[in-house]
């Protein structure tokens, strides 16, 4: 049998059986002991970020002694860090760990133009 006969039967790049190349897919997405410490990072990172924007904004908001320019500022920063973290945070962890993009063509292109605009 030669190579090109035996290419056709091929159901996959590789040639291999479908549970193989299955369990390959999954050993290249499955992440890491680094992956693993990057995605915790991430976790602290937007339970955190997520936690002391919305304070900032709570206290301003409730306070009527804190409606100054400055705080009101500082609040429209917050809620801008809250954009970047809720926006480009999730997307971000997925694409770093899995190395691929599974939201689709036109959320690839919806995720990137609101992290370009947040």
């Amino acid at each position: 049998m030669t190579e090109d006969a035996s290419r056709a039967n091929c159901t996959n790049e590789y040639c291999v059986s479908d549970e193989q190349y299955i369990d390959m897919i999954r050993d290249y997405i499955w992440p890491s002991t680094f992956e693993w410490c990057l995605i915790a990072y991430y976790v602290v990172v937007f339970t955190l970020g997520v936690a002391g924007n919305a304070t900032v904004c709570f206290v301003v908001w409730n306070d009527r002694r804190m409606r100054t320019v400055t705080n009101l500022f500082i609040v429209n920063l917050s809620v801008a860090d809250f954009l970047i973290i809720v926006v480009c945070l999730p997307p971000t962890v997925l694409g770093d760990v899995t190395e691929t993009w599974y939201l689709g063509p036109i959320m690839c292109k919806i995720v990137l133009y609101l992290q370009v605009s947040s």
